[in-house]
């Protein structure tokens, strides 16, 4: 999976995307594909559930739902990796109230207000969810959980990482009353061996403004 962090509206313009209130969470979803089919609520459920499982005050999240052949455009355009992924998440904006204040052991989402990005591949999900043996929405689930939990300030590239991620995954879902990713806390889930299961761009190296 691959993150990046890029703060303006770059990726939101490129997708055109409105996004609409949902309470606190402002969540969009542009269902751009026709490999699986979608529940739009059932996506703006999953992001919304994430991130109270996460305390995050306030978000805005575009969810764009795309094939592998558009999801390696954009991989291409905005991060100058030329294949296919599974997830890309750009970080827009992010700020938070509690900083220095939160507890050791609190989500990594506490207090924060995020603007940001996902794009998920389908045809990635069906192709995967063959060789973890699941089905293609709950791979797609992980994909836009991931991705989420990537923009409250995990990581999953050092071993120490890896494992926190594949437990805040295993909540997540837990939550939403999911089965169980089958990623264990060693599996990085790659797509092929060059392409780790996400890469992370700070808001610096990411900025295109």
């Amino acid at each position: 999976m691959a993150e990046s962090s890029i703060p303006n509206n770059e990726v939101r313009e490129h997708l055109k995307h409105p996004v609409t209130s949902s309470g606190m969470y402002e969540i969009d979803v542009a269902n751009h594909q026709e490999c699986l089919t979608i529940d739009e609520e059932f996506v703006r459920n999953i992001v919304r559930q994430t991130l109270e499982s996460e305390q995050v005050t306030a978000a805005t999240i575009s969810v764009a739902i795309v094939d592998n052949a558009q999801i390696h455009q954009l991989n291409r355009k905005f991060l100058n990796h030329d294949y296919e992924t599974d997830v890309l998440s750009f970080l827009l904006e992010e700020s938070c109230d509690l900083a220095g204040d939160q507890q050791a052991d609190a989500p990594r989402g506490t207090g924060k207000t995020i603007d940001g990005e996902i794009i998920v591949s389908t045809e990635m999900a069906i192709d995967m969810a063959a060789d973890y043996a699941w089905d293609a929405i709950d791979e797609l689930t992980l994909y836009i959980v991931h991705g989420l939990l990537h923009l409250c300030g995990y990581d999953d590239l050092t071993a120490e990482e890896l494992p926190i991620m594949r437990e805040r995954e295993c909540h997540v879902f837990e939550v939403l009353g999911r089965p169980k990713p089958t990623r264990d806390s060693s599996d990085q889930g790659h797509v092929n061996e060059e392409q780790p299961l996400s890469e992370t761009v700070s808001p610096e190296q990411g900025d295109r403004s």
